[in-house]
Protein backbone atom coordinates (compact mmCIF):
# COMPACT_ATOMS: atom_id res chain seq x y z
CA UNK A 1 0.00 0.00 0.00
CA UNK A 2 1.08 3.64 -0.46
CA UNK A 3 0.27 6.76 1.51
CA UNK A 4 0.04 9.04 -1.51
CA UNK A 5 -3.45 8.10 -2.68
CA UNK A 6 -2.09 6.77 -5.98
CA UNK A 7 -3.98 3.85 -7.46
CA UNK A 8 -2.09 0.62 -6.77
CA UNK A 9 -2.09 -0.34 -10.45
CA UNK A 10 0.55 2.36 -11.05
CA UNK A 11 2.88 0.83 -8.48
CA UNK A 12 2.36 -2.66 -9.88
CA UNK A 13 3.09 -1.25 -13.34
CA UNK A 14 6.48 0.08 -12.30
CA UNK A 15 5.93 3.59 -10.94
CA UNK A 16 8.84 4.61 -8.69
CA UNK A 17 7.10 5.71 -5.47
CA UNK A 18 10.35 6.51 -3.66
CA UNK A 19 11.30 8.98 -6.36
CA UNK A 20 7.96 10.76 -5.99
CA UNK A 21 8.12 10.78 -2.19
CA UNK A 22 11.57 12.40 -2.27
CA UNK A 23 10.32 15.24 -4.47
CA UNK A 24 7.19 15.74 -2.37
CA UNK A 25 9.37 16.02 0.76
CA UNK A 26 11.42 18.69 -0.98
CA UNK A 27 8.22 20.55 -1.92
CA UNK A 28 7.04 20.46 1.70
CA UNK A 29 10.28 22.16 2.77
CA UNK A 30 10.01 24.75 0.01
CA UNK A 31 6.47 25.65 1.08
CA UNK A 32 7.92 27.14 4.29
CA UNK A 33 9.29 30.10 2.33
CA UNK A 34 7.58 29.96 -1.09
CA UNK A 35 4.11 29.65 -2.57
CA UNK A 36 3.86 26.43 -4.55
CA UNK A 37 0.82 25.40 -6.58
CA UNK A 38 -1.30 23.35 -6.50
CA UNK A 39 -1.95 22.34 -2.89
CA UNK A 40 0.09 19.39 -1.62
CA UNK A 41 -2.97 17.11 -1.76
CA UNK A 42 -3.58 17.96 -5.43
CA UNK A 43 -0.05 17.56 -6.83
CA UNK A 44 -0.66 13.93 -7.79
CA UNK A 45 -4.28 14.39 -8.91
CA UNK A 46 -3.64 12.81 -12.32
CA UNK A 47 -2.47 9.54 -10.73
CA UNK A 48 -5.20 9.58 -8.08
CA UNK A 49 -8.20 10.01 -10.36
CA UNK A 50 -7.00 7.74 -13.19
CA UNK A 51 -5.79 4.20 -12.59
CA UNK A 52 -3.11 2.79 -14.86
CA UNK A 53 -5.44 -0.03 -15.88
CA UNK A 54 -8.01 2.49 -17.07
CA UNK A 55 -5.86 4.96 -19.04
CA UNK A 56 -7.20 5.36 -22.57
CA UNK A 57 -6.08 8.89 -23.43
CA UNK A 58 -3.05 10.94 -22.37
CA UNK A 59 -3.26 14.73 -22.64
CA UNK A 60 0.13 16.32 -22.03
CA UNK A 61 0.02 19.73 -20.38
CA UNK A 62 2.90 21.91 -19.22
CA UNK A 63 2.35 23.24 -15.69
CA UNK A 64 -0.39 24.03 -13.15
CA UNK A 65 -2.23 27.33 -13.44
CA UNK A 66 -0.24 30.05 -11.59
CA UNK A 67 -3.18 30.88 -9.33
CA UNK A 68 -4.55 29.10 -6.28
CA UNK A 69 -7.99 29.93 -7.61
CA UNK A 70 -7.43 27.66 -10.63
CA UNK A 71 -4.58 25.21 -9.89
CA UNK A 72 -5.91 21.67 -9.56
CA UNK A 73 -3.19 19.19 -10.49
CA UNK A 74 -4.95 17.91 -13.60
CA UNK A 75 -3.71 19.41 -16.88
CA UNK A 76 -6.09 22.13 -18.14
CA UNK A 77 -8.50 21.49 -15.25
CA UNK A 78 -9.49 24.46 -13.08
CA UNK A 79 -11.08 24.71 -9.64
CA UNK A 80 -12.52 28.12 -10.49
CA UNK A 81 -15.89 29.03 -11.96
CA UNK A 82 -13.97 31.31 -14.34
CA UNK A 83 -12.98 29.28 -17.39
CA UNK A 84 -9.28 29.71 -18.32
CA UNK A 85 -8.65 30.76 -21.91
CA UNK A 86 -7.14 27.46 -23.12
CA UNK A 87 -9.91 25.42 -21.51
CA UNK A 88 -12.46 27.73 -23.09
CA UNK A 89 -11.07 26.82 -26.53
CA UNK A 90 -11.06 23.12 -25.63
CA UNK A 91 -14.74 23.32 -24.66
CA UNK A 92 -15.55 25.30 -27.80
CA UNK A 93 -13.92 22.66 -30.00
CA UNK A 94 -15.72 19.83 -28.18
CA UNK A 95 -19.08 21.56 -28.61
CA UNK A 96 -18.37 21.87 -32.35
CA UNK A 97 -17.36 18.21 -32.60
CA UNK A 98 -20.14 16.85 -30.38
CA UNK A 99 -23.15 19.20 -30.48
CA UNK A 100 -25.05 19.03 -27.21
CA UNK A 101 -21.96 18.39 -25.09
CA UNK A 102 -22.44 20.21 -21.76
CA UNK A 103 -19.67 21.79 -19.72
CA UNK A 104 -21.07 22.83 -16.37
CA UNK A 105 -17.73 22.56 -14.54
CA UNK A 106 -14.14 23.57 -15.28
CA UNK A 107 -12.92 20.70 -13.13
CA UNK A 108 -12.09 17.80 -15.44
CA UNK A 109 -12.37 14.96 -12.94
CA UNK A 110 -15.15 13.30 -14.97
CA UNK A 111 -12.70 12.91 -17.85
CA UNK A 112 -10.01 11.59 -15.51
CA UNK A 113 -12.35 8.98 -14.03
CA UNK A 114 -13.10 7.69 -17.54
CA UNK A 115 -9.43 7.14 -18.33
CA UNK A 116 -8.15 10.51 -19.56
CA UNK A 117 -4.75 11.05 -17.93
CA UNK A 118 -4.40 14.83 -17.65
CA UNK A 119 -0.66 15.05 -16.99
CA UNK A 120 1.39 18.22 -16.68
CA UNK A 121 5.12 17.84 -17.33
CA UNK A 122 5.74 19.95 -14.23
CA UNK A 123 3.45 18.94 -11.38
CA UNK A 124 4.16 22.13 -9.44
CA UNK A 125 4.45 25.86 -10.08
CA UNK A 126 6.68 27.85 -7.74
CA UNK A 127 6.30 31.45 -6.58
CA UNK A 128 4.19 32.43 -9.60
CA UNK A 129 7.51 32.84 -11.39
CA UNK A 130 7.71 31.63 -15.03
CA UNK A 131 11.53 31.82 -14.81
CA UNK A 132 11.47 28.97 -12.30
CA UNK A 133 9.27 26.80 -14.54
CA UNK A 134 12.27 25.22 -16.29
CA UNK A 135 13.67 24.20 -12.91
CA UNK A 136 10.32 22.75 -11.86
CA UNK A 137 10.02 20.82 -15.13
CA UNK A 138 13.52 19.39 -14.65
CA UNK A 139 12.65 18.46 -11.07
CA UNK A 140 9.68 16.38 -12.21
CA UNK A 141 11.18 15.09 -15.48
CA UNK A 142 12.34 11.72 -14.06
CA UNK A 143 8.84 11.09 -12.68
CA UNK A 144 7.14 12.07 -15.94
CA UNK A 145 9.50 9.86 -17.95
CA UNK A 146 8.80 7.01 -15.54
CA UNK A 147 5.06 7.48 -16.08
CA UNK A 148 5.59 7.46 -19.86
CA UNK A 149 7.54 4.18 -19.67
CA UNK A 150 4.88 2.58 -17.49
CA UNK A 151 2.21 3.55 -20.03
CA UNK A 152 4.21 2.18 -22.95
CA UNK A 153 4.99 -1.08 -21.16
CA UNK A 154 1.27 -1.85 -20.74
CA UNK A 155 1.11 -2.61 -24.48
CA UNK A 156 -2.51 -1.46 -24.52
CA UNK A 157 -4.32 1.02 -26.74
CA UNK A 158 -3.40 4.59 -25.85
CA UNK A 159 -4.19 7.87 -27.59
CA UNK A 160 -1.70 10.66 -26.92
CA UNK A 161 -2.73 14.27 -27.53
CA UNK A 162 0.36 16.43 -28.00
CA UNK A 163 -0.84 20.01 -28.19
CA UNK A 164 1.96 22.46 -28.90
CA UNK A 165 5.74 22.20 -29.21
CA UNK A 166 6.37 21.50 -25.52
CA UNK A 167 4.02 18.51 -25.50
CA UNK A 168 5.42 17.21 -28.79
CA UNK A 169 8.97 17.36 -27.44
CA UNK A 170 8.05 15.82 -24.09
CA UNK A 171 5.99 13.03 -25.63
CA UNK A 172 8.46 12.06 -28.35
CA UNK A 173 8.95 8.68 -26.65
CA UNK A 174 5.47 7.58 -27.78
CA UNK A 175 6.28 7.77 -31.48
CA UNK A 176 6.33 4.50 -33.39
CA UNK A 177 5.00 2.41 -30.50
CA UNK A 178 2.51 -0.38 -31.15
CA UNK A 179 -1.06 0.35 -30.03
CA UNK A 180 -0.25 4.03 -29.40
CA UNK A 181 -1.90 6.71 -31.53
CA UNK A 182 -0.12 10.08 -31.41
CA UNK A 183 -2.09 13.18 -32.42
CA UNK A 184 -0.34 16.55 -32.79
CA UNK A 185 -1.62 20.08 -33.22
CA UNK A 186 -1.06 23.55 -31.78
CA UNK A 187 -1.70 24.46 -28.15
CA UNK A 188 -5.30 25.50 -27.39
CA UNK A 189 -4.23 28.87 -25.98
CA UNK A 190 -5.64 31.99 -27.70
CA UNK A 191 -2.16 32.67 -29.11
CA UNK A 192 -2.07 29.49 -31.18
CA UNK A 193 -5.46 27.72 -31.17
CA UNK A 194 -6.45 29.26 -34.52
CA UNK A 195 -3.31 27.82 -36.15
CA UNK A 196 -4.40 24.20 -35.87
CA UNK A 197 -6.17 23.26 -32.68
CA UNK A 198 -9.57 24.66 -33.63
CA UNK A 199 -9.51 22.85 -36.98
CA UNK A 200 -8.17 19.56 -35.62
CA UNK A 201 -10.45 16.57 -35.17
CA UNK A 202 -8.61 14.91 -32.30
CA UNK A 203 -11.66 14.32 -30.13
CA UNK A 204 -13.64 12.73 -32.96
CA UNK A 205 -10.71 10.53 -34.04
CA UNK A 206 -10.10 9.54 -30.44
CA UNK A 207 -13.65 8.31 -29.93
CA UNK A 208 -13.63 6.51 -33.28
CA UNK A 209 -10.53 4.58 -32.19
CA UNK A 210 -11.96 3.81 -28.74
CA UNK A 211 -15.31 2.64 -30.13
CA UNK A 212 -17.50 1.29 -27.33
CA UNK A 213 -15.01 2.73 -24.81
CA UNK A 214 -15.37 6.27 -26.19
CA UNK A 215 -15.03 9.21 -23.79
CA UNK A 216 -18.01 11.29 -22.77
CA UNK A 217 -16.42 14.74 -22.95
CA UNK A 218 -19.07 16.46 -20.82
CA UNK A 219 -17.99 17.92 -17.48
Amino acid sequence: MNNLGIDESWIKGGLDINQIENILSLIVQKRKTKEILPSQDNILSALKFTSLDNVKVLIIGQDPYPSSEHAHGLAFSSLSDKTPASLKNIFKKLEEDFPGTKHSSNTLTEWAKQGVLLLNTSLTFEDKNPKILKQQTQLWEPVINNIYRVLINRKKTLIVFRWGSHAIKSGKVFEGKENIYVMDTTHPSPLSAHRGFMSSNHFVKCNEILGKDAIDWST
